[in-house]
């Protein structure tokens, strides 16, 4: 870790537990193996931060390249069999939010995200191609998330881009399902920053059918994880 990356990583592990404590918090920096809550093996985390009978296991990293995601998916699945207990991966490069990580982020349910989807696609059976585009964006975005949460796979707060990439890496989306979630995002991108995209429409009810199938898919695969647990 260089000088400058070491600054940055210092400041970050600060600010962050400023804000726990700020939120009433009890925060615990520069741990020992010995002094967890639980077993976790070898590993140290950056800080936890506890709160009303629970808590969170925090990792902080300044980027997310030769980031060990399947190391860090192990942790977080320990972890989550804590009652009240969530792991957190914090990098430098996460999604822009006001709230305080790992508390108040909160994503749609799946049945909110289902009911959504059915009013994006009535927007394009309606022909209101680019609002239609752009809500559904926003939902499979949602559900790429949350689907990451329900996995134990840390990476809800990455930006979409490494989002889609861990996810495939995973096995949560195939090859065609990530070349066409990409595409799509590159229309998005121009779309959201005021270019004018001509939107082709077989690629429209492409990523309909892509949203409508991951969205069924890990609605049931969920359900059959409560059910079996």
């Amino acid at each position: 870790m260089t000088n400058n990356t070491k600054i940055l990583y210092d400041e970050k592990v600060k600010s962050l537990a400023e804000k726990y404590e700020s939120q009433g918090f009890h925060v615990l920096t520069e741990l020992k193996t010995d002094e967890l809550p639980f077993d976790l093996g070898n590993y140290q985390p950056d800080l936890i931060a506890i709160k009303d009978g629970s808590g969170l296991v925090i990792e902080v990293k300044n980027s997310l390249k030769r980031l060990s995601v399947d190391r860090l998916q192990a942790l977080a699945e320990e972890v989550s069999t804590h009652p009240g207990w969530h792991f957190l991966l914090v990098t430098l490069e996460d999604i822009e939010a006001k709230s305080l990580p790992g508390t108040s982020e909160q994503f749609p349910s799946w049945q909110e995200l289902t009911d959504r989807f059915i009013q994006a696609h009535k927007l394009i059976e309606n022909d209101e191609i680019e609002p239609a585009f752009i809500f559904m964006w926003s939902i499979f975005e949602g559900a790429l998330r949350k689907r990451a949460v329900d996995v134990s796979i840390p990476i809800e707060r990455f930006p979409v881009i490494g989002l889609l990439r861990h996810l495939y890496s995973f096995g949560e989306l195939s090859i065609s399902q990530f070349d066409l979630a990409q595409a799509c995002f590159e229309v998005w991108n121009r779309l959201a920053h005021g270019y004018i995209e001509n939107l082709n429409l077989p690629v429209v009810h492409n990523f309909d059918n892509l949203v409508r199938e991951l969205l069924g898919k890990w609605t049931v695969e969920l359900a059959i994880s409560q059910l079996s647990s």
